[in-house]
């Protein structure tokens, strides 16, 4: 009995310290992001100032789609372009006062003929079945996305 008690246990713990990894976490979190996204908003606020610029008519109805092989497509709807891409999701782990903060942050590049036209570092500050907010800091500023599953 005392044997069967330490068996479950142990198998209890490993089951517990494998669920908490962080490749399950990025598991977890692929699997949400798999699919197609259409943009519903898009602003832009450059450093130094105050207030986000809106920048809907930039990408308000393009559409992006990331797949299980770690490839993408980004849909441009106004130049009506559809620029093939590779996407990788990361988890980075930083301790701050004890205590752990975990983001993540989604590495997208796009090409065109083979050269590269669209490169964000998004940190991923939601991200649900159905919704995705990014930001995106480029030169000169930084991007707030909000995306839709569709």
């Amino acid at each position: 009995m005392k044997y069967t008690f330490k068996l479950l246990f142990f198998s209890t713990m490993m089951v517990l310290c494998s669920a908490c990894t962080d490749e399950y976490r990025l598991e977890r979190k692929e699997d949400r992001l798999y699919g197609a996204w259409i943009f519903e908003s898009a602003a832009f606020k450059e450093n130094g100032d105050l207030f986000r610029e809106n920048r809907d008519s930039e990408f308000v109805g393009d559409i992006i789609e990331f797949y299980r092989d770690y490839s993408a497509s980004f849909d441009d709807r106004r130049d009506r372009i559809i620029y093939p891409g590779n996407w990788e999701l990361i988890l980075d782990r930083a301790t701050f006062d004890g205590e752990n903060d975990n983001e993540f942050f989604l590495d997208m590049d796009f090409f065109d003929r083979g050269r590269p036209v669209m490169t964000y570092l998004c940190g991923v500050n939601n991200l649900t079945w159905e919704r995705m907010n990014l930001r995106a800091n480029v030169r000169g500023g930084v991007y707030y996305f909000r995306l839709r599953r569709i």
